[in-house]
């Protein structure tokens, strides 16, 4: 009982005087498993290189793909509002990765839109809804190609344009805040 209180006490009193004599610059204390690197392309300063850019793929996909998603789910507002909010945070997604993929000094425009290829056939083809009337294993739904019916097809189109505009418009948005010097590249 009084004999932890006393020693809890004691610790605490410990603790608050080492509080006091620690350093005002921490960059000279040593952090175990941490090793002082200039040229770290992870620290904080690129940590927040990368918000800003999420931060710009989302306000600029965001942006470009409201009113594509608005013809796309018209008149169901409730479906227009989540299908933009989902779209721009996939865009900042985007954006982040497409920030690690086309770095620095990386002149290959194949690249860029290989980056932007992948996020808009992915998000393209795992937005389609299989259709009542198909079978499964193997996947038949009909006319014109079995595989896809005319249905799905519609889809992707709808789906496919809402993509490109998406983060074609996040893309875009990054290589002129590079160009502008608002967010550096990943080194």
């Amino acid at each position: 009982g009084e004999a932890n209180w006393s020693q809890r006490k004691r610790d605490q009193e410990q603790m608050a005087a080492a509080t006091l004599e620690m350093p005002s610059d921490l960059s000279s204390v040593p952090t175990p498993g941490i090793k002082p690197n200039n040229n770290n392309k992870f620290d904080m300063a690129q940590r927040f290189e990368s918000i800003k850019t999420a931060v710009v793929g989302a306000l600029a996909g965001g942006t470009a793909a409201t009113p594509v998603v608005f013809l796309h789910t018209f008149p169901n507002l409730a479906q227009w509002e989540y299908t933009t909010d989902m779209s721009s945070l996939e865009a900042a997604l985007f954006a982040i990765v497409y920030r690690y993929a086309v770095r620095e000094n990386d002149d290959n425009p194949m690249l860029n839109q290989g980056v932007v290829g992948a996020f808009v056939l992915t998000r393209t083809l795992t937005n389609i809804r299989v259709s009542d009337s198909c079978s499964f294993a193997p996947l038949q739904c009909g006319p014109p190609l079995e595989y896809f019916d005319w249905n799905m097809i519609g889809q992707v189109l709808w789906n496919g344009v809402e993509s490109a505009v998406l983060f074609g418009a996040a893309a875009t948005a990054m290589e002129f805040a590079y160009k502008k010097g608002w967010i550096s590249r990943f080194p």
